[in-house]
């Protein structure tokens, strides 16, 4: 579409032409930056979440015992940050998460976002709650991160603390908009991606591990 040209306002007759009225600012840069870092960043944990829950979904009585004795229930508040499960944000997580097919029978999708007090996200969390058989959850994790460009020696093991043990990894992904530091923890009864927006101050892998781990903690619970 042709930009339109702001004319002139016609003067009365014998009045000089008036200037015209300026044209609106554009939208600040970093504003639409947040928006498109933002939609990356969801879809990249949502496809990381498609991929294991595909991998590793079973159905029937043929696996773990553990397997679904837990489900996932984001907390409406977490270490002073409030839920959020709705908007552009979640939308590109769950965007993401349909990339990997339709969920499958008997897992339940998560995907929310935990903001300050001001409404800017801090955490963004992707995951699938359900029944799992992997006997080694901490190999599909890693194999997760090298589909995502990792190298093997650039993957972490962090303990994957309670209620459910199973395993959690840890990477840096690197993107086109910066790097999404990225903890995966998944068991017998859920797999769930935390990351921290790329515009955001840059935390250390250690730091974002030990908020995961607490997150799991209040956000795995009993499913009985």
């Amino acid at each position: 579409m042709n930009e339109i040209t702001r004319q002139a306002v016609p003067a009365y007759p014998g009045q000089p032409a008036q200037p015209a009225p300026p044209a609106p600012p554009a939208p600040p840069k970093s504003k639409r930056a947040l928006k498109t870092v933002g939609t990356v960043l969801g879809v990249a944990a949502g496809v990381v979440i498609g991929k294991l829950a595909v991998a590793a979904l079973v159905g029937g009585t043929d696996g773990p015992a553990d397997a679904g004795r837990y489900k996932l229930v984001p907390p409406a508040t977490f270490q002073s940050l409030s839920l959020q499960d709705s908007g552009p944000r979640v939308d590109a997580i769950k965007q993401g998460q349909n990339q990997s097919g339709p969920a499958k029978p008997g897992t339940t999708r998560v995907a929310v976002v935990y903001a300050d007090q001001a409404g800017t996200a801090q955490l963004v969390v992707s995951g699938a709650a359900g029944s799992f058989r992997d006997e080694d959850p901490g190999a599909e994790l890693t194999t997760a991160l090298k589909g995502m460009g990792l190298k093997e020696a650039e993957i972490t093991t962090h303990d994957a603390g309670n209620p459910a043990g199973g395993a959690m990894r840890c990477g840096t992904v690197v993107i086109a908009e910066g790097s999404m530091p990225m903890c995966m923890w998944a068991d017998h009864s859920s797999l769930v991606t935390v990351t921290v927006p790329i515009e955001n101050k840059p935390v250390t892998i250690d730091a974002l591990a030990a908020r995961a781990r607490e997150l799991r903690a209040v956000m795995e619970v009993s499913g009985s």
